[in-house]
């Protein structure tokens, strides 16, 4: 793999009487060649027949793959990804420091190679022609923004306090996919198309019943994603979990001992992670997509019309009252504490 890297970075003192400094940095990177997976035991989709309406994706034919799978490495030149970020230091008063910083990142790619083996990096990718025509789309992996910020305070009697502030959006990445296998293709990665209210109500995107058009189209009108992306093909990766907020504290003491002739330093510590969680059981607690949703999977294709338009159904769990995010129950989003001891030779 080979990529192009280009950073600027801008640092200035401010004139002020204590010690106080912005910093605003920008790096792009651009793919020159990187890796990708094809099966050369499936046809070119270019001349298979394709569905009407607004969804016009191909339609694999029984005969468009050959009995054995071929997939083979290759290379692309598409991709970018740019971060930008801003940060603050200042020293107000001797021994209190408060930094804060934001970065906004965005990279998008062909794939991520998202498996253990060959056929699972080359079809865990939401696509809507087919894994071998992949289109650009957000990386599976990036959290698009992160905040965080501390306050660090040290007296002259051994004391040291910190408050450690973090917040980020992203982490779960996740897709909206069709519940079955739309194009034939052999692969339940199917992205849906996001119609607008016009190519309901004219049939140009069909439901098997008023029923089902209300209860999907109320969802997409609740979710940000969907309802700023009608007349689309959702992109895959591109449903980022909500925002987390956390604080940590932490204190240490000092306490001097005398060796000999040496003083050394005996080390006390409490540290309190996700501090906002021992007063509320929500707070500082990521959340993932509703199991109820499959995974994103919030549309299923039922039949295909005589005109060749296809006619969908809503699956159960989709409404415009559904949930879309639910909290994550594992240790690691419980609040937790740990005391600890440590001594320095001078």
């Amino acid at each position: 793999p080979q990529g192009w890297k280009t950073s600027l970075a801008f640092d200035y003192a401010l004139p002020t009487s204590f010690p106080f400094s912005v910093t605003a940095e920008g790096i792009f990177n651009k793919t020159v060649n990187a890796v990708c997976i094809s099966d050369w035991s499936v046809k070119n989709a270019a001349g298979f027949a394709r569905f009407n309406g607004v969804d016009n994706r191909p339609i694999y034919p029984d005969n468009s793959h050959t009995n054995t799978k071929a997939f083979v490495l290759e290379n692309t030149t598409k991709g970018y990804g740019w971060s930008g970020s801003f940060s603050v230091n200042m020293t107000p008063v001797e021994g209190l420091n408060f930094f804060a910083a934001y970065t906004h990142t965005v990279s998008k790619e062909i794939t991520g190679l998202p498996g253990s083996a060959a056929e699972s990096a080359f079809t865990y990718v939401p696509t809507t022609d087919g894994p071998n025509y992949i289109k650009l789309h957000n990386s599976q992996y990036v959290t698009p923004d992160r905040v965080v910020a501390s306050l660090t305070h040290s007296d002259k009697s051994g004391n040291h306090f910190n408050l450690l502030y973090e917040a980020w959006r992203g982490g779960y990445n996740y897709s909206y996919m069709m519940a079955n296998d739309m194009n034939g293709d052999g692969y339940n990665y199917d992205a849906i198309y996001i119609p607008t209210d016009d190519e309901v109500s004219s049939k140009q995107f069909r439901f098997v019943s008023q029923d089902d058009a209300d209860r999907f189209m109320n969802y997409v009108r609740a979710d940000k994603y969907l309802s700023s992306h009608r007349g689309q093909y959702a992109e895959g990766y591109s449903l980022y979990s909500p925002w987390v907020h956390r604080i940590d504290f932490g204190y240490k003491h000092d306490f001097k001992v005398k060796c000999g002739n040496n003083t050394n330093t005996l080390q006390l510590s409490l540290d309190v992670k996700n501090l906002l969680n021992i007063f509320n059981d929500s707070w500082g607690v990521m959340k993932q997509m509703n199991s109820a949703l499959n995974s994103g999977r919030i549309l299923e294709v039922n039949s295909i019309g005589a005109d060749g338009v296809p006619v969908y159904t809503t699956p159960a769990a989709v409404s415009g009252s559904t949930q879309t995010w639910t909290r994550v129950h594992a240790i690691g989003q419980c609040w937790y504490a740990q005391i600890g001891i440590k001594y320095m030779f001078n």
